[in-house]
């Protein structure tokens, strides 16, 4: 009875699994129908693809098809979806439309392919008898090429079971072959300085000029980029530029390729920018007119699988398009994002856990000589018990330089040197200059107070200016709408009213900032000097300290200073100097 039974569950499962590979048993066949456009079918502008070779006229030979099926069979085909792929090489099945088609297939949703011939489905040889022979039949799909009249679901079928494995041959030998050749057209028009890339980089456009595909700018979005690069100059950060760019409601590129709309309309959701889109434009070379192409290959087998060059394969090519950034804001934007790479270097730095220290003297600092900024100069100090410290210094770099003659002498001094002497100079003098203490109070006091008033009547100014702005800009807003301007000119009003509506808001921040300040803190300039007069020798400085008390600090050859106070006419008449 063992063997039988074995016999009998063998015998089931047999059966079951031949129903299962004879799917072919339907009267209403669901159809999806499967077109694909490949990548060298694209064409330059004016050269138009053929009717029966594009997706629509794919689709409609399929349909087509169906319909003259349906007129003549007992079984029907009912077409549930289109599916496409465009600009997609057949040499691998990694296509978006493609996965579309197999995953409704797995769902149970399409249980029929058509194509309009075994090219449109694959190139690869491999993969697509694969799908055929196996993929397809385990599924329970029917599977049509229409030109060539290969139809998984008609008896007899099988004697064109040949033709099309040898047709697929011959298609992967053709993208082969059209796959070198296409490499040898690209990397020529390359050297000519045609674009070859894909949708035109944020700021241009590309026009076909005979078989030369050009960068032009868009007239839309030139002045965009100029903003960005002019922002990042003066904000020296990605997302501060990002974020102004989010505050105008401006369209990223992404966005605005596909909408063509340079500001996103107020009825739609925003979708931003962020810093990674500011950083590569502000790196591109693109926008000074050169094209560096060939960045990266891919392989037919995956064409997500990008393979990174090496900057020797690179093709560079100068003055390919009119470039829309200066040479000289350009690089400025590079100066300033290396700086990013030096300082991320320099936490990698053997001065670990040395870190450099504020710089309490950045802002008031000055040669004497030349009037120049001090620099300063860090350094990390190793001592024989493996402890170290970090000593500062500054120096001019004018002095004894070959460029400027005003400053012949070596001028610098030591952090420590400079404090010694600052805290000296304002013990003694400071305090000899406080006899009449509580009149000086009285005077600061008031002062604090006009500035108070001061800052209120601009910030009212700058609100009554900011609302004179906004009722302009809707103004402007509804002729563009109405067709009175054009987006270009929108664009250039738009532009410039968020420029001065920065400038605007800017100072409003500011005064308010002022305002709060002194309110919070009305006799802080008092508090700092009263502590002045108590420090102690060797008592160290602080940043907000000297910038509330000092305007500026000349430092001279020989380790001299002179000091201009700030507010004198509250504090001494004069500078001092020691």
């Amino acid at each position: 009875m063992g063997r039988v039974s074995k016999r009998r569950v063998t015998v089931s499962r047999k059966k079951k699994n031949t129903l299962k590979n004879q799917p072919f048993k339907h009267e209403v066949y669901r159809a999806g129908i499967y077109a694909r456009l490949s990548s060298d079918q694209d064409k330059p502008k004016g050269k138009k693809i053929s009717k029966s070779e594009s997706a629509e006229g794919q689709i409609a030979i399929a349909k087509s098809f169906v319909e003259g099926w349906n007129q003549n069979h007992q079984d029907k085909i009912e077409v549930v979806d289109c599916y496409t792929d465009l600009g997609k090489t057949g040499t691998n099945f990694n296509r978006a439309g493609f996965e579309r088609l197999m995953q409704d297939v797995r769902m149970g949703d399409i249980n029929c392919i058509i194509v309009k011939d075994l090219s449109r489905f694959g190139r690869n040889y491999l993969e697509a008898g694969n799908y055929m022979e196996k993929i397809f039949p385990f599924l329970g799909v029917r599977f049509i090429a229409v030109t060539e009249g290969f139809d998984t679901g008609v008896e007899g079928n099988e004697n064109k079971q040949i033709t099309s494995e040898i047709k697929n041959l011959v298609n992967d030998l053709y993208a082969k072959d059209f796959s070198r050749k296409a490499k040898h057209s690209l990397a020529q028009r390359r050297e000519e300085g045609s674009y070859v890339g894909g949708p035109a980089p944020y700021g241009y456009v590309a026009v076909w000029e005979g078989k030369v595909r050009k960068l032009k700018p868009d007239e839309n979005t030139a002045e965009i980029i100029r903003f960005i690069y002019e922002r990042f100059v003066e904000t020296e950060s990605y997302t501060a530029v990002a974020n102004e760019l989010n505050k105008r409601k401006i369209n990223p590129p992404t966005v605005y390729r596909k909408t063509g709309e340079v500001y996103c309309p107020s009825d739609i959701p925003y979708k931003g920018w962020d810093k990674g889109a500011v950083e590569r434009i502000v790196k591109s070379e693109t926008y000074m007119g050169k094209l560096i192409q060939g960045k990266t290959s891919i392989t037919a087998r995956d064409e997500r699988n990008r393979i990174h060059k090496g900057k020797e394969e690179w093709v560079r090519k100068e003055n390919t398009h009119e470039p829309l950034v200066e040479k000289a804001l350009f690089d400025h934007a590079a100066k300033v994002y290396r700086k990013f790479s030096e300082r991320t270097k320099a936490q990698n730095h053997p001065t670990e856990g040395c870190p450099i220290e504020e710089n309490i003297f950045d802002t008031v600092l000055f040669c004497g000589v030349c009037g120049r900024k001090m620099t300063r100069h860090s350094q990390v100090k190793h001592y024989a018990d493996g402890g170290k410290s970090r000593m500062d210094s500054y120096f001019c770099l004018n002095a004894k330089s070959t460029k400027v003659d005003s400053c012949t002498s070596s001028n610098r001094i030591s952090k420590i040197e400079l404090e010694k002497l600052l805290v000296s100079l304002l013990e003694v003098e400071l305090a000899a200059g406080w006899g009449k203490q509580k009149n000086y109070l009285e005077k600061a006091k008031k002062i604090i107070w006009q500035k108070t008033k001061e800052a209120e009547k601009r910030l009212r100014l700058s609100i009554q200016a900011k609302e004179r702005l906004i009722r302009e800009e809707s103004e402007q807003y509804m002729a563009y709408r109405a067709g009175k301007l054009s987006q270009k000119e929108y664009v250039t009003y738009k532009l410039q009213k968020e420029k001065r509506f920065w400038e605007i808001e800017k100072q409003e921040q500011q005064y308010k900032e002022q305002i709060a300040e002194l309110e919070r803190n009305g006799e802080r300039y008092l508090k700092a000097v009263r502590a002045l007069l108590k420090l102690k020798k060797g008592k160290v400085l602080t940043k907000e300290l000297i910038e509330a008390l000092i305007s500026k600090i000349y430092l001279y050859p020989g380790k001299r200073i002179e000091v201009l106070f700030s507010y004198t006419d509250a504090l001494l008449e004069g500078g001092l100097a020691r």
